[in-house]
């Protein structure tokens, strides 16, 4: 082969290779345009919720003494509809431990925690109370819940500021052990007590105080807060004399805690808005908090996790309907997923 020949070859290799590479590029150009309109007129994805818990019970709301369906409802939020939510919501797991051997033990424990000895009143299998004197102890076995009560009555001391009161409060509940993970968060309110010389009642006037009403709640989770039975008023409650520093100033305390294990949970289909307001109007939903007017205005919806005083294995979410003097929950699971 001469060198005339040779170099033809060759100018035909590289023409031969720069028409492929253009004819390739072209190609992909065209192939990746072609696929990105095919993704395009695809359907979107439907994102699927596991269900691991199967049907869920009813969540455990309180008897409604007025159905939802008797009042009128208009929208007066910011923006003057209904807000929009995801399609999916996580359900968690609630454990409950069972009573032991060793749970009279902790129960007479608690008791001298709370300066009471002696044997207990046996009321059930699982629930005792301990008294002594003029204070009273019922503890749940089972569960560590508890309810307190002694006729303590105030001294002339001034009432202290509402961070000693919160601190000192959670101090309390650490001492005697109680103190679990969850409710060391900020979400706290305290309410002036005014002592008539036989009861506490709430007052706007903090000089006259001498008493307090501390409610604490656990914190929010997937920041959606704890919401009950009674809206205002979570499952752990003290009445408190002057402080909370020493246990002789503990009028009442109610103590329920239900633990939450966020690493177990499950996803089920979330009801619209829209579904949700629809149910409120037809005596589907449950009135907490009753207005004094036939017309409601509700001017806030949100998503909740509803804990109930009893006992459920889930923690389910709610819808929370809120307006002036009024508050309605719905279940914000659809009802497919909920026995009947």
């Amino acid at each position: 082969m001469t060198l005339t020949q040779t170099a033809l070859i060759t100018k035909r290799a590289i023409l031969g290779f720069i028409i492929f590479s253009i004819l390739g590029t072209v190609s992909f150009i065209g192939y990746k345009i072609w696929y990105a309109g095919y993704l395009a007129s695809l359907p979107p994805r439907q994102d699927l919720p596991d269900t691991k818990f199967g049907i869920l019970p009813q969540p455990d709301f309180p008897a409604s003494k007025v159905p939802s369906s008797s009042f009128s409802y208009s929208l007066d939020t910011a923006t003057g509809g209904l807000p929009a939510f995801g399609k999916l919501i996580k359900v968690y797991f609630m454990p409950k431990a069972s009573a032991t051997f060793l749970a009279p033990e902790k129960g007479r424990a608690l008791a001298e925690k709370f300066k009471i000895t002696g044997s207990p009143e046996t009321l059930s299998e699982t629930k005792q109370r301990f008294t002594q004197d003029n204070r009273i102890l019922t503890v749940e076995l089972d569960t560590g819940n508890f309810t307190y009560q002694t006729d303590a009555t105030p001294s002339a001391t001034t009432l202290e500021d509402d961070q000693r009161l919160t601190q000192d409060f959670k101090n309390f509940l650490q001492q005697i052990g109680v103190l679990k993970e969850g409710l060391d968060s900020d979400r706290i309110k305290i309410k002036p007590l005014k002592f008539d010389g036989s009861q506490f009642n709430v007052t706007d006037s903090k000089p006259e105080a001498s008493g307090a009403l501390i409610n604490l709640w656990p914190g929010d989770l997937d920041k959606m807060p704890i919401v009950t039975s009674s809206f205002d008023k979570p499952l752990v409650q003290a009445e408190i004399i002057n402080s909370a520093r020493v246990l002789e100033n503990i009028r009442s305390l109610k103590f329920i805690f239900w633990p939450v294990d966020t690493s177990t949970y499950a996803t089920y289909k979330l009801k619209t808005p829209d579904k949700a307001f629809d149910e409120l109007k037809s005596d589907k939903g449950v009135i907490i908090v009753k207005p004094g007017s036939s017309q409601v205005s509700i001017t806030s919806i949100y998503l909740g996790f509803y804990e109930s005083e009893n006992y459920t294995p889930y923690l389910q979410p709610v819808f929370v309907f809120e307006g002036p003097g009024f508050v309605a929950y719905v279940s914000a699971l659809t009802d497919e997923f909920l026995s009947h």
